[in-house]
């Protein structure tokens, strides 16, 4: 396994050492996550009144005040100005960010990969000022590899997009799709060599009553060329803080039986960023700077792992239930288009995909997919067959209560035609009939009809079916269950 440092603290100087090589880095640089920054509690004494009065005039004054473009935005914003009006959500996104909204914790991951295949993880960044101390600092001298992991929840911020945008010139269709904005991109001929994939995520939602609910979120990869030489950037976006117990080597083969094991690892709950960031020290790190299609192979096998998780899951939910379980829809859309970025080694514009090894990931990868997406269309097709069977036995239960109020008032209905009101009881006459013998007559005229019913559906089924039909398959035909084997 390659060797891997972790500076205990960023250098204020470029030329300055870097920390003691250790045995992994991640015990020292994945899972160092600090929490974003906090403002500390109010501790003034002013009524609340005063309190909302203050803010209210805060607004105003935010509001009032001209918008504050950066390069970037100033960049996205004449573009729009030019003819490219489906850059507009993010301008007016990167415009609305400027004003007081929710805090949207950030933290960053760096990761090089040096010229002598050597792999370095750097402390966490949880801030926008840190990540433009850090691009200053810290320049790409024996580096030919910098990959630039940020996970934030739903969307990134707009000081988020600036730091990157400005810092990397990256096209702004990748921010578009950051921000989930639901207009158009680009087409698909574009899309295909655009330098940055969507891959789309499913994960289970252990905190919700359904156990086939699943959260969603995307993961943005744009690989950047240097200018000069065959080094890369990599920035990698997580729109989620979801924590799994999920290790990487679960999506590759276990060594043989007595030989050597790997170390045991931590079980603890894990962002996707920190697996992927695990991940990375299983895969060969010369391999890992040729091709960014197998950079980010293994959060591929993540990916088809969770998608094959949840199918699991629904099945099985399925078959607890005996019917159609709740689910989130359009896990269906999402493999499919993940087998789209398998099959196209991430983009068309990236370098190193037809590396054998990174031939060899996607035909691997392929495979799964299409797995994938034939279980769900099985899926799929199973519970429309059981969708129609219940739609056809609710019918059916409808007709059998049908039937048995018919069966029920249709001997009554006779016997008050033939009787009329000429019972003693109510004519008053003795020469007339008593009332309980046309009670007597209306059950007999029931058990006559129920008889006839089923030996005419036993003999049906001697003829039709050449087998003897059972005491309880007659009598429910009879009380009106049509249904015949």
């Amino acid at each position: 396994m390659d060797s891997v440092s972790v500076p205990e603290s960023l250098p204020t100087d470029p030329g300055s050492p870097v920390g003691q090589t250790t045995s992994s880095f991640l015990d020292q640089g994945a899972n160092n996550d600090r929490g974003p920054s906090r403002e500390p509690n109010n501790n003034d004494t002013k009524t609340d009144r005063s309190l909302r009065r203050r803010w209210r005039k805060a607004l105003k004054q935010e509001w009032t005040q001209p918008i504050v473009r950066g390069p970037y935005h100033e960049y996205v914003h004449k573009l729009v100005e030019a003819g490219w009006e489906n850059l507009r959500d993010l301008d007016n996104y990167m415009s609305a960010g400027q004003n007081p909204g929710p805090n949207r914790p950030l933290i960053i991951s760096v990761l090089d990969i040096s010229n002598d295949s050597q792999l370095k993880l750097w402390p966490v960044i949880t801030s926008e000022d840190e990540l433009s101390s850090f691009m200053k600092q810290q320049t790409r001298n024996g580096v030919k590899v910098r990959l630039y992991m940020a996970e934030y929840p739903d969307c990134p911020r707009a000081s988020t997009v600036e730091a990157f945008g400005s810092a990397f010139k990256l096209d702004p269709r990748f921010f578009k799709l950051a921000i989930n904005s639901p207009g158009h991109v680009f087409t698909p001929a574009q899309r295909h060599r655009a330098p940055f994939v969507n891959i789309g995520f499913g994960v289970l939602n252990e905190s919700t009553d359904s156990r086939t609910d699943a959260e969603r979120f995307n993961v943005l990869v744009y690989a950047q060329p240097d200018e000069s030489g065959s080094g890369w950037t990599g920035i990698i976006f997580f729109s989620s803080q979801t924590k799994i117990t999920v290790s990487p080597r679960i999506v590759t083969d276990p060594p043989p039986f007595q030989s050597s094991l790997p170390p045991a690892t931590d079980h603890k709950p894990r962002s996707f960023r920190e697996v992927y960031i695990e991940s990375l020290s299983y895969q060969n790190a010369a391999q890992l700077a040729v091709s960014p299609f197998y950079t980010i192979s293994s959060l591929l096998l993540v990916n088809s792992y969770c998608w094959n998780d949840i199918i699991a899951r629904i099945r099985q939910e399925d078959h607890r239930v005996r019917g159609i379980s709740d689910y989130s829809v359009g896990h269906t859309e999402e493999i499919e288009r993940s087998l789209g970025v398998v099959q196209r080694s991430g983009s068309l514009g990236w370098k190193g995909n037809d590396e054998p090894y990174a031939v060899d990931i996607r035909n691997r990868l392929e495979e799964d997919f299409k797995h994938l997406v034939n279980e769900t269309d099985l899926l799929w097709k199973a519970r429309d067959k059981t969708r129609k069977i219940r739609q056809q036995n609710s019918d059916a239960r409808w007709n059998t209560l049908t039937n048995a109020f018919t069966y029920l008032f249709a001997p009554i209905t006779i016997m008050t035609g033939v009787y009329g009101m000429n019972v003693s009881q109510i004519s008053g006459s003795d020469s007339n009939p008593n009332i309980w013998q046309f009670f007597v007559a209306t059950v007999a005229l029931n058990v006559v009809m129920l008889l006839t019913l089923a030996i005419s559906n036993w003999i049906h089924t001697m003829l039709k079916h050449g087998r003897r039909a059972g005491v309880r398959e007659i009598l429910g035909f009879a009380v009106g269950n049509i249904r015949t084997k």
